[in-house]
């Protein structure tokens, strides 16, 4: 009698099925846990599209949910034809192992659906299980919101107001520079190679003359909808070479080497700002409002990071001209009882003084082409162009909302006299009332507020206390 000896066969593993019992375990207990300050951990769903295509967004977030709390990067993918389910789990795997590859701890959750703000509401609702769901959403700024379309804003805004109401907080980062570097073929290399070699001057890489260099940080990706034109990483060295998958990164040798043009330069440059070693700075933190304490708590957690541990957090709180030294006492009292390490408070008692004329004008300039101007037509006129596109400013929206425009104006030149060498910056985020505000007026308010500054992350907490003072 003959033995045949097969030496290929997988036969699993037991050290991973324990893994799984386990972890399947400690999911379900912690069903069980009830809600409590001290459990509370920002557990992010990041609109990242493709995990590679911002960068900046995926570290910056990471720095603050590694080892602490969860991190889910969302994508949204739009198809004009009928959806290819196979292709979406391929490439849902395939993106998981490069956030393995990279060391990112976190999960890709793609979806399809007809537009960006329902895939969002269908990741705000079943992203995570039990108790490691998100409770925070992360966007990066919309850069390029006023040279598209103006129902992208409204998308937008909408996916905000939508965060909220499924009792979510929510943060926007924005880099001057801009988050989006999905237009670049080979950015994946190139990242890595600046990363070896900062000195770099004059880069050559393949460019798709057919795409624009558009930083739309809002969008995850829904300009490159198929596998074969995704941005993404090379071939991954985790593949076990059984099923050969194609690589996410593909670089077309018939395309011309062009080298990159200035912005697109200092665009990867930002992008990678966040992977270094940040040295002595500071991460400059303007608490506003009391949203139960999101917008201390991320800073915090940033500065416990090794990259970020020689940055000094400076803590900047609105106050009165008369009562600058007791406002400066309480809040030092209460970041003591809060055990969060500051360097410096500074009492901004002239926070509502009224912004320069200038400054004023340029905020007026640059909605007049969204505004409704409703006293130059018939009513009936007026209510239908309003109807048709929400997002036009009305004469009595002004008015009514002046005040707080002016604070959005005056606040960003405070930010800039004071926050211009910032590492990061931490702002409360305004917040604009659901059908009161319009989307335009909201992104006018948002981009006067953080234009031309360092990186800057504007945070709104659920109004859930988050530290652990507050019990």
């Amino acid at each position: 009698m003959g033995f045949s000896c097969i030496t290929d066969v997988n036969w699993g593993s037991s050290t991973q099925a324990l893994t799984y019992h386990q972890a399947l375990t400690h999911c379900i207990r912690l069903t069980g846990v009830e809600d409590h300050i001290k459990n509370f951990r920002p557990q992010c769903l990041v609109m990242t599209g493709y995990p590679n295509t911002r960068p900046a967004l995926l570290n910056l977030v990471h720095d603050f949910t590694k080892n602490v709390g969860l991190m889910v990067c969302g994508h949204v993918r739009m198809s004009a034809r009928r959806p290819n389910f196979k292709e979406l789990a391929n490439e849902q795997g395939r993106y998981q192992r490069w956030l393995l590859k990279n060391k990112t701890k976190a999960f890709y959750t793609p979806v399809y659906a007809e537009d960006l703000r329902q895939g969002a509401q269908y990741l705000l609702q079943a992203a995570g299980l039990g108790r490691m769901r998100p409770n925070t959403l992360v966007l990066g700024f919309k850069n390029d919101w006023r040279d598209g379309d103006m129902k992208d804003v409204e998308t937008y805004i909408n996916m905000i107001h939508d965060a909220f109401d499924f009792q979510y907080g929510a943060v926007i980062l924005r880099l001057k520079e801009g988050l989006d570097v999905s237009h670049i073929q080979g950015q994946d290399e190139l990242l890595s190679s600046q990363e070896k070699s900062s000195g770099i001057k004059d880069i050559i890489l393949n460019i798709d003359p057919g795409k624009d260099s558009d930083a739309d940080s809002s969008k995850p990706s829904s300009k490159a909808p198929s596998t074969h034109n995704s941005p993404a990483m090379q071939k991954d060295e985790d593949d076990d070479g059984k099923a050969p998958t194609q690589p996410l990164l593909k670089k077309d040798k018939k395309s011309p080497t062009t080298p990159l043009n200035v912005n697109d330069q200092k665009l990867l440059e930002a992008s990678t700002q966040f992977q270094r070693k940040q040295g002595k700075g500071t991460v400059d933190v303007w608490w506003l409002f009391d949203d139960g304490g999101l917008t201390l708590l991320i800073p915090y957690l940033v500065t416990n990071k090794k990259k970020w541990q020689d940055c000094k957090i400076r803590v900047f709180i609105g106050g009165k001209i008369n009562r600058i030294d007791h406002d400066r006492r309480t809040m030092a009292t209460l970041l003591s009882k809060f055990r969060i390490d500051f360097s410096d408070i500074t009492v901004l008692g002239d926070i509502n003084t009224k912004p320069k004329k200038e400054n004023i004008s340029a905020f007026e300039e640059m909605i007049e082409p969204y505004k409704l101007n409703e006293d130059d037509m018939e009513q009936e006129a007026a209510e239908k162009l309003k109807a048709d596109e929400p997002w036009r400013i009305t004469d009595n929206e002004l008015e009514l909302y002046k005040t707080k425009t002016q604070r959005q104006i005056r606040l960003n030149e405070l930010l800039k006299e004071h926050s211009s060498t910032a590492n990061l910056i931490v702002m409360s985020m305004p917040l604009a009332r659901k059908g009161a505000v319009s989307s335009a007026l909201y992104m006018g308010w948002l981009e006067s507020l953080s234009k031309d500054l360092p990186p800057i992350l504007l945070v709104r907490g659920n109004h859930q206390s988050v530290l652990t003072f507050y019990s």
